[in-house]
């Protein structure tokens, strides 16, 4: 009974429940293709050629992890807090003019010369967010290599979130209710060489659509590009700018009112730097560092395994030939 009640016990214990899962599975398919491998070529052949069947497929299995950067990934990118800054009303981006990255410095000073609010002329938010993007792209010398971000790009998406947890954890805002992104105030330069702006999978017009397909030679050749002649990737950097919000109050049994940035309030700029993880951050992230290694430690074992086989092939060879 009190051995009834522990295999009880284990059966509610998550870690121990999977343990013995894992454990099952090997004995049972591992060890039962050593079994039945065994029976026709022998104990110490029949576990050559298993060992070599399973870090085979390990081995392709962590080619597949390493290209897609899935199953046992390592340390993913995240962005780090380089500065933050606040704005002065009476001299717009003054925050960035004076910021202590020469690079966003640049940025300051090109959007003093440069208003994408105002290029931006549609009611429609996305619209005008599109007409923001072509001019930005028609003035990009102006920008300084800066490249401007439209919300429904996923890299804008991720360092607003980053820079949530900074303005935070930097005590400039109490909650996230306080302040708003600003619709044409996030801004990225740096980083792995993008795709053409008239490629279909980079235009916001034809995403999603039938013309992405049509690109991909382009597609394959920019991959290619990136790995071979721009291995090394350049400092990536992205500038958040968020505004405070008006305060605004509720009425009773009403939704609450839409958040707006108050412009009496001064524009705070996070200056961010992408941190991509890994021992060596300047070739290969950490995301795909780890299944890389374990990509190569289980190619090694293969290789080491196969060659045993062939070398134990070679002997018995000459013992049948009789030489």
């Amino acid at each position: 009974m009190q051995l009834l009640s522990l295999i009880d016990g284990l059966a509610f214990d998550p870690f121990f429940r999977g343990f013995l899962s894992v454990m099952v599975g090997v004995v049972v398919l591992i060890g039962g293709t050593y079994l039945i491998v065994a029976t026709n070529t022998g104990a110490r052949t029949g576990g050559l050629i298993a060992a070599s069947a399973l870090f085979g497929w390990m081995f392709m299995m962590g080619i597949v992890w390493t290209v897609y950067g899935i199953g046992w990934r390592g340390q993913p990118p995240t962005w780090e807090l380089v500065e933050i800054n606040g704005d002065n009303p009476a001299t717009p981006n003054d925050g960035l003019d004076f910021a202590e990255n020469e690079r966003a410095q640049d940025l300051g000073f090109a959007l003093d010369q440069i208003d994408l609010a105002a290029a931006a002329t549609s009611t429609d938010p996305d619209e005008a967010q599109r007409e923001a993007l072509t001019y930005s792209r028609e003035n990009a010398d102006l920008l300084e290599g800066w490249r401007y971000l439209v919300t429904s790009d996923p890299v804008r998406g991720e360092a607003q979130s980053a820079a949530e947890e900074h303005l935070i954890e930097a005590k400039v805002f109490a909650t996230s209710s306080e302040y708003i992104p600003l619709q044409f105030g996030v801004f990225n330069v740096g980083g792995k060489p993008l795709l053409d702006p008239d490629i279909a999978v980079n235009d916001p017009d034809k995403r999603d659509s039938i013309e992405m397909f049509t690109d991909a030679p382009a597609r394959i050749l920019h991959k290619l590009d990136t790995v071979t002649l721009h291995a090394f990737h350049s400092e990536e950097l992205i500038v958040v700018q968020v505004q405070g919000t008006l305060e605004q109050a509720s009425l009773p049994g009403q939704a609450p009112p839409l958040a707006t940035a108050d412009p009496e309030k001064s524009v705070v700029n996070v200056i961010m730097r992408r941190d991509r993880g890994g021992p060596i951050p300047w070739l290969m992230g950490g995301l795909r560092f780890t299944p890389l290694m374990f990509t190569l430690a289980t190619g090694i074992i293969f290789g080491l395994v196969t060659w045993s086989l062939h070398n134990r092939e070679k002997r018995e060879l000459l013992v049948r030939a009789g030489k």
